[in-house]
């Protein structure tokens, strides 16, 4: 009996390896494959392999329009990750209270979670329209980004603000200190690591997002805008570059938030460290 149960165990840590694989492989084969062909010396963007070059790099260096366009994504993602990550923090801070309309507020908030991308965008331009709001980076396009992003910053910072002891607050309000001290001194560094995540993730979400880019920016270009035209009007591996580069970005974005985080938990266990320790 032992040894079938051994043997059960064997094949079901098997086959449970076997699906982690396939998983892996289907999330990294496409990403492994378009950079591969992003070295390809060929006019198209699949096989043959015609052998190697660094020429589509070069180009896409040198592509004003992809330039272009990759700053719009950068400083419309910076706007979005700070705004975005202000009002969760003020609705985070503000649900710790009992309101009248608290759960409404807080479901309403994460609502458009639910709704399908497309579908809000569709109707934010129908609405935009109606009201005279002319697509645009930095109106249709901002607002769009930030009806995604804010449920997300809320998300992250929520569960920060809600395990902080509010008695510390209000010993620390009983020896006099302000409002804005207490927060300052007190909660900030104790709920900053959600703060931080919730600018990387609201920030690459923007500079990701296509589909509500799509409708609300008008005659403009973000990153992801512009990869879809050239994709539907020239699929050469120049294509694979700009996309090689753009996951690139995204990834030290990520990992220079995550160094920072790993800093700030390095300095935060030596502080904490008794002097007679060491």
């Amino acid at each position: 009996m032992n040894a079938t149960s051994a043997s059960l165990s064997r094949n079901a840590v098997g086959a449970f390896g076997l699906f982690a694989v396939a998983v892996y492989f289907f999330l990294y084969a496409p990403v492994v494959t378009m950079v591969i062909l992003s070295f390809n010396d060929s006019i198209g963007i699949g096989l043959p392999w015609g052998g190697f070059t660094t020429r589509w790099y070069r180009e896409s260096f040198a592509n004003t329009l992809a330039i272009g366009a990759f700053f719009n994504s950068v400083r419309l993602a910076v706007v979005v990750s700070i705004v975005s990550t202000t009002l969760g923090l003020g609705v985070a801070l503000a649900s710790r209270r009992i309101f009248k309309g608290k759960a409404l507020v807080l479901n309403a908030l994460i609502l458009p979670l639910l709704i399908p991308g497309i579908v809000l965008a569709v109707g934010q331009i129908t609405l935009f329209n109606v009201m005279g709001f002319l697509p645009g980076l930095w109106g249709a396009t901002l607002l769009g980004h930030l009806v995604y992003t804010v449920p997300f910053a809320f998300l992250n910072i929520f569960p920060r603000v809600h395990r902080f002891d509010p008695n510390i607050e209000a010993a620390a309000a009983d020896l006099g200190a302000t409002p804005w001290v207490v927060f300052r001194t007190i909660l900030l560094p104790q709920i900053m690591p959600g703060l931080i995540a919730s600018l990387l993730f609201c920030f690459t979400l923007s500079f990701d997002e296509f589909t509500r880019t799509l409708f609300l920016i008008g005659s403009e270009n973000t990153l992801p805008v512009y990869f879809w035209s050239i994709i539907l009007t020239d699929p050469s591996p120049a294509a694979s570059a700009i996309a090689t580069l753009s996951v690139l970005f995204s990834l030290s974005v990520i990992g220079g938030g995550l160094l920072l985080l790993n800093l700030r938990r390095r300095k935060g266990d030596s502080d904490a460290t008794p002097v007679g320790a060491h």
